[in-house]
């Protein structure tokens, strides 16, 4: 499946859309600064690293810092943007690349773990989880499930101002249903593939879990200090706040440290 989604990320547009990017969503500036200080201490590795938004912001302070993408496209784009900066083709399904206890900080932002599957999700977890060292943070976000009533709706035909809106709506309704057969598309999801039309339906699907379900995952590998924040939102919570499991944001940043013992 992630083949289909490579295949988008190879195309010369999207590369060039990805290189204008180059601001921290709220989230991400808020761990910035609460690591700024640590950074120069810590060796750093950015998944799903895009045409180098991130790179910018970290790899300037970073002890040493290693970038990684799927795309050769990406990567590309990043050693035009970067040079001097350490850029690998790399795939998160499968960190060989990567010694044990050999990072400080792991990186995979802007949803990156969700273009995997369930097993391969919980797989690049616990890979996370090796390579870091004792103490060591896993920064990510992903897709909101809560936020699924508003993808059917995005997706719902309507009638539009003229014939030519009209037919384009029943076209992408028609597609949306068809490339979600598995789902029920009036009910609540609590976490599952969904093709939500990223890239003009050019996706094998993105992963969507409920914000309390990826912190029992994070609980259950035995991750400490676990905190979320809507992708809006600079405050991060801790996992037991109530409001969590409501999170209607689209997608949902989460922090965590590998225990030291």
């Amino acid at each position: 499946m992630m083949d289909i989604d490579l295949q988008a990320y190879e195309e010369p547009t999207l590369v060039a859309l990805y290189s204008r990017s180059v601001d921290l969503q709220p989230p991400e500036a808020t761990l910035f600064e609460r690591l700024r200080s640590k950074l120069g201490s810590m060796d750093v590795l950015d998944l799903g690293v895009g045409a180098g938004r991130t790179s910018l912001h970290f790899a300037p302070v970073a002890r040493s810092y290693l970038g990684v993408d799927y795309s050769e496209a990406m990567i590309a784009a990043c050693s035009r943007r970067m040079p001097g900066v350490r850029f690998l083709v790399g795939d998160a399904r499968s960190m060989d690349f990567a010694a044990d206890s050999s990072f400080d900080l792991v990186l995979f932002s802007y949803n990156g773990i969700d273009h995997l599957t369930g097993p391969e999700r919980a797989q690049f977890l616990l890979e996370a989880r090796r390579i870091l060292r004792p103490g060591g943070f896993l920064i990510f976000s992903s897709h909101n499930s809560n936020f699924f009533p508003s993808i059917v709706a995005n997706n719902r035909f309507r009638i539009g101002g003229s014939l030519r809106d009209t037919l384009r709506s029943l076209k992408w309704a028609m597609i949306f249903q068809l490339r979600n057969r598995g789902l029920s598309l009036r009910s609540a999801l609590q976490e599952g593939r969904v093709v939500d039309g990223t890239h003009g339906f050019k996706s094998a699907g993105l992963y969507y879990i409920r914000p309390d379900l990826q912190i029992d995952a994070l609980r259950a590998l035995g991750m400490e200090e676990i905190a979320c924040a809507p992708n809006a939102a600079s405050e991060f919570l801790p996992p037991d706040d109530a409001g969590i499991r409501h999170f209607t944001s689209p997608w949902v940043y989460y922090v965590c440290r590998k225990p030291h013992g």
